[in-house]
C-alpha cells in the first residue's frame, strides 16, 4: 500500500475559500481514487485547510488499478463473415485499427445482435501515472465564487500558488499546476519560524509525517483542531472568568480560518461601555475586530478575548493593541447611540422616501405602505384586533436605517428600532415588533414572538416576494440578489411553526382586490402615473414558488417526497393545513399494515377515468357489498368532515380506514366495469364519492408503495 500527499501552499486565502477548498476535497476525493483503495474507510482520507495552504493526504492506496477485460465490437457478422466463413475487408479493418490478432477474433452476441469482436486485457493505470494525469485539472475546478491570475500560465485560483507538495510515500510525483512542479518543499508558520514573514522552508520526507512536521513548525493544519483549540481557550477564560463564553459559530468558522497557530489573549474595555445594547458591543467586537465575548447571568462583562496567529513574547503589549483598537471603535459606537437617541424614531419615517428600495418598485416608504396595507389585511384575515397598534409599528419598523448606528452596522437594523422604541417609551408589543418583523432571517432563525411581529414578519416578506416576482426578477440558481428564497422560507416557517391557518391563495386575490381599489401595491413607475402589476396572473407563480420551498422545508424535516406531493397535489395554499395532513399520512405510516392500506386507497382513485362525472343513485345499487360500502360511506362522511373542519387529520385518517375492509369486499366480489352502462357509471361514481372523501386529505395514488 502507498500513501499519497498534496499541498497547495498559497499567499493568505480568505476564510470563505478555505471553507470552500476543504469542502470540495470532502465530497470528491473518494470518487477520484475510488479504484485505488485497497479498503473502504474514512481513515483513507485526511484534510488539511489553513489560511496558507490546502492539502489532502489519500492513504491505502493501490500501486495501479485492476486490470480489466473490456469487449470491443466490431462489424456485423453477416457483414463481417462472407459466405465461405472468411473475414471480409471491414472486419479485418477492425481487427487493424484495434491491434488484434485475427485469431483472437470471436461472434459476440448482445441484445442488438451477432457481431464480431474480441475481448482484451486493458492494464491498470499506475498511481503516479494517474496522479500526474487527474490531480492538475482537479484542483483546477475548485469552484472559488472569485479567483485571479498572477503568472504567465494563466492559471485561476483564490490566490497566487507558491509552492506544491506532492509525494507518493517517500517518492516525489512531479505533476503540475500554475506553472509550478510538485516537490517535497513545505513552509511552517510564516511570523513563527525564520525567515519571519515567509516561514522557514522545510522537507518533507514522505507522506505520513507531513502533519506532524507542520505541527512542529506552528502549523495546526486540519481546521478541525484548531477549531477545538480555540473553543478549549474560549471556554477555558470563561471559567477563569467565572463567566458564559457568548460563541457565534460563523465568527468561530472565520477565526479558524483566519489561523495556523491559535492563541487567546484576553483583553479588556471600560464597563461604561456597557450602557451600550450588549447587541451593539457584541456586533463591535464580532465584525470589526473578530473578538469573542463574555456574559454573567445574560449581561455582558467588560472583557474579550482576541485570537492571535502567533504566540507573542510580550501578551501584554499585544492585548493593549487589542484594547487600543477596540476602545475607538465603542467610542464611536456610543458616540452615534447617544446621536440616534436625539431623535424621536418616528422623525425618520417620512425620510424613508429618500431610501430607494428598488428603481421599478419605489422608496423603502412605498414599501413599508405596502407592507402596512397587507399587514391589516391579514389582521383581519387571522381576527387580532390591534390596528392602532400594528400601525404604529409598521411605521416605526423601517425608521431606524435613518440612524447612525445602524449606517454603520446594518446587522443592527430592527434591533436598534426596538431598543430606541423602548427608551422612546413605545408599547413593548410594538418595539419588539420592529426587530421580529425581520424575522426568521434564516432557516433555522428564531420566529417573532408577538402577534404584531408575527403580522408585519409576514406582511413584509410576502410584499417582498410578490413584487419582485410581479416585476420579472427570479432568483437564479446561483444568486438570489433580492432574497426572494429566503423570504419564501420565511413565510412557510412563519405559516408553518406559527400555525397560522391562512389559504396564501385566496389572500393573493384579496390582496388584488385591494391593490386595485385602494392602489395599495404600487409596483412599478412604467409612465408619469404608478401602475399596479400585481394582479391574479402572477398568482400561481407566487404560490408555486413558495410552495417549492415548503416541499424542501419539509424533506429537510424528514417527511416523505411521495406523500408530500400527494397532498400538495390537491392544495397548496394552505401550508399550515398542509403540513398537519402530511405529518398525519407520516405517522400512518408506522401502521404495519400502511401499505395494503395505501394499495386499497389507490385502488378507489385508479379506477376513475379522468374527467369522470359523478352521476349516482343509490336505486340502482344491486349488489350486497356495494351496498354496504355506500351505508358505511354515510356513515363516516359527516364524520371525517367534522374533523378535517378541526383539523384533526389523524383522527380523520383512521375513519377513512373504517371503509378499508367494505373497499376490499366490493373489490373483490363486484364487478365494476360490466356491460350495463348505467350500472357501471352508478359503480364509478361510488368509487368517486369515496375518491373525493379521501381527497380533502391527499391523493393517495400518489404513494408509492412496494
Amino acid at each position: 500500500m502507498v500513501n499519497y500527499l498534496l499541498e497547495i501552499g498559497t499567499e493568505e486565502l480568505p476564510p470563505s475559500a478555505v471553507n470552500i477548498g476543504r469542502k470540495y476535497f470532502e465530497e470528491n476525493l473518494t470518487k477520484i481514487f475510488e479504484k485505488f483503495f485497497y479498503i473502504d474507510s474514512p481513515e483513507n482520507i485526511e484534510i488539511f485547510a489553513t489560511p496558507r495552504r490546502l492539502a489532502f493526504l489519500v492513504k491505502n492506496l493501490k500501486e495501479k488499478e485492476e486490470d480489466e477485460e473490456k469487449i470491443i465490437l466490431g462489424p456485423p457478422l453477416k457483414v463481417a463473415v462472407d459466405s465461405e466463413g472468411k473475414y471480409t475487408k471491414p472486419a479485418l479493418a477492425f481487427a487493424k485499427k484495434n491491434n488484434i490478432d485475427i485469431d483472437k477474433l470471436e461472434v459476440i452476441e448482445n441484445e442488438r445482435g451477432k457481431y464480431i469482436g474480441a475481448k482484451i486485457k486493458v492494464e491498470g493505470k499506475k498511481i503516479e501515472d494517474y496522479i500526474k494525469e487527474v490531480i492538475p485539472n482537479f484542483i483546477s475546478k475548485i469552484p472559488f465564487p472569485k479567483s485571479m491570475r498572477w503568472n504567465e500560465s494563466n492559471y485561476r485560483f483564490s490566490r497566487p500558488i507558491r509552492w506544491i507538495v506532492s509525494l507518493l510515500d517517500n517518492r516525489v510525483i512531479s505533476l503540475e499546476i500554475a506553472s509550478l512542479k510538485g516537490d517535497r518543499y513545505t513552509y511552517l508558520h510564516r511570523f513563527m519560524t525564520k525567515p519571519i514573514g515567509r516561514g522557514e522552508r522545510k522537507e518533507i520526507p514522505d507522506a505520513l509525517s507531513y502533519s506532524q512536521i507542520l505541527k512542529l513548525g506552528f502549523v495546526i493544519p486540519k481546521y478541525e483542531e484548531r477549531k477545538e483549540a480555540i473553543k478549549t481557550q474560549i471556554e477555558g477564560f470563561a471559567r477563569t472568568l467565572d463567566a458564559e463564553p457568548i460563541i457565534d459559530e460563523d465568527l468561530l468558522d472565520e477565526v479558524v480560518n483566519l489561523t495556523e497557530f491559535p492563541v487567546g489573549i484576553l483583553g479588556d474595555f471600560s464597563p461604561k461601555y456597557l450602557i451600550l445594547p450588549k447587541e451593539v458591543i457584541i456586533t463591535v467586537c464580532k465584525v470589526h475586530q473578530r473578538y469573542f465575548n463574555f456574559q454573567k447571568n445574560g449581561e455582558l462583562i467588560p472583557k474579550f478575548l482576541a485570537i492571535s496567529n502567533i504566540a507573542p513574547k510580550n501578551r501584554e503589549l499585544v492585548q493593549r493593541g487589542y484594547e487600543k483598537v477596540l476602545k475607538a471603535r465603542l467610542e464611536d459606537a456610543l458616540f452615534f447611540y447617544e446621536e440616534d437617541l436625539k431623535h424621536n424614531l418616528i422623525e425618520f419615517y417620512p425620510k424613508l422616501a429618500g431610501i430607494q428600495f428598488h428603481q421599478k418598485l419605489g422608496s423603502m416608504l412605498d414599501k413599508v405602505e405596502r407592507n402596512g396595507n397587507i399587514a391589516l389585511l391579514l389582521a383581519k384575515e387571522l381576527g387580532i384586533d390591534k390596528k392602532e397598534d400594528l400601525i404604529r409599528a409598521n411605521k416605526l419598523s423601517k425608521c431606524d436605517l435613518l440612524t447612525e448606528m445602524v449606517k454603520e452596522f446594518d446587522e443592527l437594523q430592527g434591533l436598534m428600532g426596538m431598543y430606541y422604541a423602548l427608551k422612546q417609551g413605545e408599547k413593548e408589543e410594538v418595539a419588539k415588533a420592529i426587530y421580529e418583523h425581520y424575522l426568521p432571517k434564516t432557516g433555522d432563525d428564531d420566529l417573532p414572538q408577538t402577534n404584531i411581529g408575527t403580522i408585519l414578519a409576514l406582511a413584509d416578506k410576502l410584499d417582498t416576494v410578490i413584487s419582485f416576482l410581479s416585476i420579472g426578477e427570479k432568483p437564479k440558481a446561483t444568486a438570489d440578489p433580492f432574497g426572494i428564497r429566503r423570504n419564501s422560507i420565511g413565510i412557510v416557517r412563519l405559516l408553518v411553526e406559527k400555525g397560522i391557518d391562512l389559504d396564501l391563495e385566496d389572500f393573493l386575490k384579496e390582496i388584488g382586490k385591494e391593490a386595485r381599489k385602494r392602489k395599495i401595491l404600487k409596483f412599478a413607475e412604467l409612465s408619469e402615473d404608478w401602475n399596479i402589476i400585481f394582479d391574479e396572473s402572477v398568482i400561481p407563480e407566487v404560490i408555486d414558488f413558495i410552495n417549492s420551498r415548503f416541499i424542501s422545508y419539509m424533506k429537510e424535516k424528514g417527511f416523505d417526497t411521495d406523500i408530500i406531493n400527494s397532498v400538495i397535489s390537491i392544495s397548496k395554499g394552505n401550508l399550515y393545513k398542509n403540513y398537519l395532513k402530511i405529518k398525519a399520512i407520516q405517522e400512518l405510516k408506522n401502521n404495519p399494515q400502511f401499505e395494503e392500506i395505501m394499495t386499497v386507497f389507490k385502488r378507489v382513485g385508479r379506477i376513475i377515468p379522468d374527467s369522470f362525472i359523478i352521476n349516482f343513485s343509490e336505486k340502482l345499487l344491486k349488489e350486497k357489498e356495494e351496498k354496504e360500502l355506500y351505508e358505511k360511506y354515510l356513515e363516516i362522511e359527516k364524520e371525517v368532515d367534522r374533523l378535517v373542519n378541526q383539523k384533526n387529520y389523524k383522527d380523520a385518517l383512521n375513519k377513512l380506514l373504517e371503509l378499508k375492509k367494505y373497499i376490499d369486499n366490493f373489490f373483490d366480489n363486484v364487478m365494476v366495469m360490466v356491460k350495463e352502462e348505467e350500472i357501471k357509471t352508478n359503480r364509478l361514481s361510488l368509487m368517486k364519492l369515496i375518491d373525493n372523501t379521501f381527497r380533502k386529505i391527499a391523493d393517495f395514488t400518489k404513494i408509492t408503495t412496494k
